[in-house]
């Protein structure tokens, strides 16, 4: 019997813009003309750069406690 999956629409959206931006981040083209905020900042800085990998592991959070319920007894 197929079950259908109850998704999060918002969820996926965002960890999609996530990934996305991950792509953008990663690959910036040459190190001398990279947009500034797609450079990670220097010590006393932030950019949105740095916001990539914390965004990643709170989808990642979020995905795993909604899909774990379904293992509960």
């Amino acid at each position: 019997m197929n079950k259908l999956k109850n998704r999060y629409l918002s969820l996926d959206v965002f960890r999609g813009l996530d990934v996305a931006l991950m792509i953008i981040v990663n690959s910036p083209g040459n190190g001398d003309t990279s947009f500034a905020p797609l450079k990670h900042a220097e010590w006393h800085g932030f950019t949105l750069t740095d916001l990539v990998f914390p965004t990643f592991l709170f989808v990642v959070g979020n995905a795993m406690s909604f899909s774990m319920k379904k293992y509960e007894t």
